[in-house]
């Protein structure tokens, strides 16, 4: 009865051990990495004109933007060049409206 008892007490610490292996595994890959967004100025909401200028609007708005996509804080924002957008972000119609808001955890 006491070798049931103690191997079964052997296996179970085994499944604890691996679970808690494969839960610290999943952790890291929880948390969002470093990102890019191209925010369109023209979405209605006034974002251009706070992310146009280098003051304390701009960082605010790309702040916001950040936390609302789940990130921490924003590294940097600009204004893109009309030659920096291809099109393929659904965000061409007017190129010269268009920002990046570069997020960090």
């Amino acid at each position: 009865m006491r070798k049931r008892l103690s191997a079964f007490a052997c296996f179970g610490m085994m499944a604890v051990a691996v679970a808690m292996a494969v839960g610290s595994g999943n952790e890291s890959e929880a948390r969002p990495k470093p990102r890019d967004f191209v925010v369109a100025g023209s979405d209605g909401y006034g974002t251009q004109d706070c992310l146009a200028g280098k003051g304390d609007c701009g960082r605010i708005v790309a702040n916001a933007w950040c936390e609302s996509k789940g990130f921490k804080a924003v590294l940097a924002y600009r204004k893109l060049a009309p030659d920096e957008i291809t099109g393929t972000a659904g965000t061409a119609q007017n190129a010269a409206d268009n920002f990046l808001i570069s997020c960090r955890e």
